[in-house]
Parts: structure tokens; sequence; C-alpha cells
């Protein structure tokens, strides 16, 4: 008995639910203001933004030197931590590294 009053209550609920107006959805919706410029600290570096007053603008230097690869052998058991990859020396590839000009000498060094 007790179940038929429920499923009676929920029904009733249901409908009083979809039948009243939403009222909230004919409320204005105000646009969200934009962030004034003043909070917002911008430095204008002209046409390269990586250019700064401290360090200037980088330079591109190509270098050429073999890169170090790794491989294991074909008897390799993941299993045991026994053996060590065999380490040698690939071919050369370019690498790409950026100058400060106020100190070009510095290219070379790591």
């Amino acid at each position: 008995m007790s179940r038929s009053y429920a499923d009676l209550v929920a029904l009733a609920s249901t409908v009083i639910i979809f039948a009243t107006p939403a009222c909230a959805a004919d409320y204005a919706a105000h646009p969200r203001q934009a962030p004034s410029a003043a909070t917002v600290l911008r430095i204008d570096r002209g046409p390269n933004p990586y250019c700064g007053p401290r360090c200037g603008c980088p330079e591109a230097v190509h270098v050429r030197h073999r890169s170090l690869e790794r491989a294991y052998s074909y008897t390799l058991d993941p299993r045991t931590r026994s053996e060590e990859p065999h380490y040698y020396y690939g071919p050369n590839r370019t690498y790409v590294r950026y100058v400060n000009p106020r100190n070009p000498d510095l290219v070379f060094q790591y």
C-alpha cells in the first residue's frame, strides 16, 4: 500500500516540477567585463618576441658533431640486470645552439 502512495507522490512531484515556468531562463545575461589594461603588464618587444634589453637578440649557430647512441645485445634478458648497454658514436648530426651576442665565445661550452 505504501508503495502505491510513494509512486503517486513521485508522479505528482514530477508533474509539478515540469509544470512550473522556468523564470530563471528569462533573466538577462550580463556579459563579463574584460580586465582593464592597467592590471596586465605587457612589454612590447617589437617583431621578435625573444629579444630583450638585457640579453639582446639570440643568434642561431649550427654545430655538427657525432651523436652518442646505445644498443643492447640480441641475447639480452631484461629480467637480469647483469648486462650494460653498448655505447657507440652514430652519424654526424646538425644541432642548433643559441648564442648570446655579448658573449659569442661561450657557444662551444656546455
